[in-house]
């Protein structure tokens, strides 16, 4: 008897993962941060990525639920006091020349990770995005980047955003390291059905 509560405790467990996939010192996470509303985010959290706009550095979207929502980077003027650092994935090689470059081999599409400098007052920038046509024509923004947070964490990622759609997939390390074993697909992000959404 004692077995059979001890084999049931560990395979609640093991099941809890808030339908993450876990590897050694890895978890991919995969979200829909659609809300229907401004407040719509990807904010980055001591412990891991999260749907939300509190924190020092996140992603979020502009406008409200009527309007085509772009995708922006906010950061506060406490973003250089976090020691995080955003290394956003960058094709123009223009652009590459200047910009220090994180040493990690990139599998996910062409270009390399540029850091990204923060100032010392609050601001929102355009990411540095690849504009497509998705469905029914809707304009597609989406940014793919790795994210450290100091004394923490290790994330590689991909955000997309389109009409009032925000969702992304990250592969999140623990151990230091950016050996990521899994690039970061969105289609394995289970969608939110909201009301009034166009896309």
């Amino acid at each position: 008897m004692f077995i059979l509560i001890v084999i049931w405790v560990l395979l609640v467990f093991c099941s809890c993962g808030d339908g993450s996939n876990f590897y050694d010192y890895e978890i991919v996470v995969n979200r829909d941060c659609t809300t229907g509303s401004e407040n719509a985010g990807v904010e980055f959290d001591l412990d891991s990525i999260r749907c939300g706009r509190k924190s020092n550095i996140y992603f979020g979207l502009d406008g409200d639920e009527t309007t085509l929502k772009r995708l922006f980077l906010f950061y506060d003027s406490d973003a250089q006091n976090t020691k995080d650092s955003l290394w956003i994935l960058e094709t123009d090689s223009a652009k590459l020349v200047n910009c220090k470059k994180l040493e990690h081999s990139n599998e996910m599409q062409s270009g390399l990770f540029c850091l990204k400098e923060f100032g010392n007052t609050a601001n929102i920038e355009p990411v540095n995005y690849y504009l497509w046509e998705g469905i029914e024509g809707v304009e597609i923004w989406d940014v793919s980047f790795v994210y450290s947070k100091y004394g923490s964490y290790k994330a590689l990622c991909h955000v997309e955003s389109g009409g009032c759609v925000l969702r992304y997939s990250c592969s999140v390390r623990y151990d230091g390291s950016y050996n990521f074993s899994k690039v970061p697909n969105l289609n394995d992000v289970e969608r939110n059905e909201i009301s009034g959404c166009y896309y």
